[in-house]
């Protein structure tokens, strides 16, 4: 599938990203925010960035050749209770667009950013019962590493340059 490179979000991109981020969802029980809730966050999150810059900008979009925004990923300092210094607060890819590299290329983009930000070792939050990301995060080197309840688990690279070697 033809990518094209990837680009900070800003304020404007928040209602497509709550349309990838509901789609995303969409099948999980687990998931209970509405598109509405998803792009007021997204905006406010995007505005929030906007005005703390020039600090590192950790918010990425995916898209196809033609412009059509496609994935997100957004990371940054972790919650200490993961025991890693980064987390990413979010990834997605729209379901029709799955499969094509964007998530893989969105990951590594946000280790690259968090790398350059000092960051050494990475964690993600994920529905316990969301099986094919997890086996996306595995593919990609991550290992299990605890229980967020009520419903999440969390995956960690304790070292996240592991992310952004080839292969």
């Amino acid at each position: 599938m033809d990518r094209s490179p990837l680009r900070h979000a800003l304020p404007p991109d928040a209602d497509v990203m709550a349309e990838i981020t509901c789609a995303a969802f969409a099948g999980f029980d687990d998931f209970d925010v509405t598109r509405a809730q998803s792009a007021a966050n997204w905006r406010r999150t995007l505005l929030d960035e906007a005005s703390l810059r020039p600090r590192p900008h950790h918010t990425r979009l995916a898209s196809l050749p033609d412009g059509t925004v496609v994935g997100l990923v957004m990371g940054g300092p972790a919650d200490p209770k993961l025991g890693q210094d980064a987390e990413i607060y979010a990834l997605a890819v729209h379901p029709a667009h799955q499969r094509g590299g964007h998530g893989r290329d969105l990951l590594r983009a946000a280790a690259a950013d968090l790398s350059a930000a000092g960051h050494g070792s990475l964690a993600i939050r994920v529905l316990a019962t969301n099986d094919r990301a997890r086996r996306f995060y595995t593919a990609l080197g991550a290992t299990l590493a605890g229980v967020v309840p009520p419903h999440e688990v969390f995956y960690a690279w304790p070292d996240l340059t592991t992310l952004l070697r080839p292969g």
